[in-house]
């Protein structure tokens, strides 16, 4: 999962965001999962707090923060309930 904060007056785009990480990142090192923060939480230090995002994994119940899924070749597409219960139920493999 890789966790985006947009810049102002900027909307998510998840074919363009596709077709970036195809051509720029091997296939084993593509986000399966995108979350838009509207920031990103550090610490003093300015180190980014992962710990709660792992937490939380990616539950749509939980997360309150757009979520996309990388659905093989149609690029990121927003994380629903149904993709969810299937990642679970093992019917989707990451």
């Amino acid at each position: 999962m890789a966790a985006l904060t947009l810049k102002e007056n900027r909307k998510f785009d998840g074919e363009v965001l596709y077709q970036h990480v195809k051509n720029f990142l091997p296939s084993y090192a593509r986000p399966r999962f995108i979350r838009i923060q509207d920031a990103l939480a550090v610490t003093g230090t300015f180190k980014q707090l992962k710990t709660k995002l792992a937490e939380e994994g990616f539950d749509p119940n939980i997360i309150q923060d757009p979520l996309f899924f990388l659905e093989d070749n149609k690029g990121y597409v927003p994380m629903s309930q149904d993709i969810f219960s299937s990642i679970s139920e093992g019917r989707l493999k990451l």
